[in-house]
C-alpha cells in the first residue's frame, strides 16, 4: 500500500519551529524589527528594538538573543538559489514573488544574502530544457534549486539525485506529492498542497452546494500528467457523493487560456444547457468564461446561469470574480508556496534544522463573498521588489 505524505522527517520540534516562523507572513518587510547588536562580551546588547510587541504592529521571529544568534551564524553569507517552473506564467510569477518576500525578510533580519536565478522552459512539456537548467546550476555549485516540472517522476528523481550528489539541494514546489510514496521522492522536501483534497475536492463540493446536488458539468483538463490525475481524483470523489451531478463532456485545454476557450466552445456547442464548468487551472477557466460570453450564454449571477470555477489564485482571476466573469477559484497558496520554500531552505540548509518531507500550505475556495483577503495577500507579494543582496 502506498505510504501517504503524513510521514514526518525529523522531530516535532522542527515542525513547530517552522510553523512559528510562518507568523511573519503579515510582518512589515519594508521596516523589519532591528536585530540587537552584539555586546562586547559576545552576548546581546539589550537595545529593545527587537522586542517590539504585536501591539506596536510588528511580528517577530524570536527574542533578541535568538535573532542575534542566528545573525551571528549567517550574516554576510550568500546563498545561491535557482527557480525553475514548468513554464513562465502569472501563477509562477506570484510564487516567485512570494519567495522574494521571504528572502527580503531573511536578509533584513539576519544579514544573509541571496543570488536568485529564474529559468523556465518554453512550455510545460519541454522537460529536457529543465533538466539542462538543473544540471547547469549544479555545475555552477548553486546551493539549492526549486523545481516544478511536468517530467516523468522516475526520470526526474535521477536528475535530483545527481544534483544532490554534486552538492546542490533540490526542493520541489507545486508538485502533487500525494501521488507518490514519500520515501521514493529524492528531493529534500516538497512545498506544495494536496491537489486532490485541497483543490479538486473543494471544487466538487462547491458544485454540489451551488447546484443543490443536481446539474450538468463540463471538465476542461490540462495536459495528461500528475496534476490532472490528482485534481480529477479529488473532483470526482466529491461529485460521486451526489448522483444528480453528471459530467457530460471533457476536453484538454493545455493549461493556457486560448486552448481553454477553444475546448469550452467545443463542449458548449454539444451541451449549451450545461450548469457548471470546471477549468482545472485558472487560465483555462478564464478561457471558458470567454467562450460562454462569446456564445451569448448567461454567466452565473448568483441565482442562475453557468458557473465557471478554476484553480490557482491569480490576480487576474480575482479581478474576474469581482467583475462577474469567473465565479470562483481555488487559491492554492501561491504566495505561501514561495515563502515556505525559502523558509525551508533557510532552516534546513543554513541553520541545520530537520524539516518535513512534504510541507502543504493552506488553500481556500474564493468567490465574491471572500475575495478580499486572498487578493490582498497576492497584491502584497506582487508589489514586492528584490532587496536581498
Amino acid at each position: 500500500m502506498k505510504k501517504r505524505h503524513f510521514k514526518v522527517v525529523g522531530f516535532a520540534l522542527a515542525v513547530l519551529m517552522i510553523l512559528s516562523v510562518a507568523l511573519v507572513g503579515c510582518g512589515n518587510v519594508d521596516s523589519p524589527v532591528q536585530t540587537p547588536a552584539a555586546a562586547p562580551d559576545g552576548g546581546t546588547a539589550d537595545t529593545g528594538t527587537a522586542a517590539a510587541s504585536a501591539a506596536e504592529g510588528t511580528w517577530q521571529w524570536g527574542d533578541p538573543a535568538w535573532e542575534a544568534a542566528v545573525r551571528a551564524k549567517v550574516e554576510g553569507k550568500t546563498f545561491k538559489i535557482g527557480f525553475t517552473p514548468p513554464a513562465a506564467s502569472e501563477f509562477y510569477d506570484i510564487i516567485m514573488h512570494g519567495a522574494y518576500t521571504m528572502m527580503n525578510e531573511l536578509h533584513d533580519r539576519f544579514g544573509v544574502n541571496f543570488e536568485f536565478e529564474f529559468v523556465a522552459p518554453s512550455e510545460h512539456d519541454a522537460v529536457e530544457s529543465q533538466v539542462s537548467t538543473i544540471e547547469n546550476w549544479a555545475t555552477k555549485e548553486f546551493d539549492a534549486v526549486l523545481v516544478c516540472t511536468a517530467g516523468d517522476f522516475d526520470s526526474m528523481n535521477a536528475v535530483y539525485e545527481k544534483a544532490t550528489a554534486a552538492g546542490t539541494a533540490v526542493y520541489l514546489f507545486n508538485m502533487p506529492a500525494e501521488l507518490w510514496d514519500v520515501d521514493s521522492i529524492k528531493a529534500t522536501s516538497v512545498i506544495s498542497y494536496d491537489n486532490a483534497r485541497q483543490s479538486g475536492y473543494l471544487v466538487g463540493q462547491y458544485a454540489a452546494e451551488k447546484l443543490g446536488g443536481e446539474g450538468k458539468i463540463l471538465f476542461i483538463s490540462g495536459n495528461d500528467g500528475h496534476w490532472t490525475t490528482s485534481r480529477r481524483e479529488g473532483f470526482m470523489e466529491a461529485v460521486s457523493e451526489y448522483p444528480g451531478l453528471t459530467i457530460v463532456g471533457e476536453q484538454r485545454g493545455e493549461y493556457v487560456r486560448d486552448a481553454g476557450m477553444a475546448a469550452a466552445e467545443n463542449l458548449l456547442q454539444a451541451n449549451p444547457d450545461v450548469d457548471f464548468i470546471y477549468g482545472e487551472n485558472e487560465e483555462m477557466a478564464q478561457g471558458a468564461v470567454q467562450a460562454v460570453q462569446a456564445m451569448g450564454l448567461k454567466m452565473w449571477d448568483g441565482n442562475e446561469g453557468i458557473i465557471v470555477v478554476g484553480a490557482d489564485g491569480l490576480k487576474s482571476g480575482f479581478e474576474q470574480i469581482r467583475s462577474g466573469g469567473l465565479t470562483a477559484t481555488v487559491d492554492v497558496g501561491s504566495v505561501d508556496q514561495g515563502r515556505e520554500a525559502i523558509k525551508a531552505i533557510f532552516m534546513h540548509e543554513l541553520l541545520g534544522y530537520s524539516i518535513d518531507k512534504v510541507i502543504n500550505v493552506p488553500t481556500i475556495l474564493v468567490d465574491s463573498e471572500n475575495v478580499d483577503v486572498p487578493e490582498a495577500y497576492v497584491d502584497w507579494a506582487l508589489a514586492t521588489t528584490e532587496n536581498y543582496k
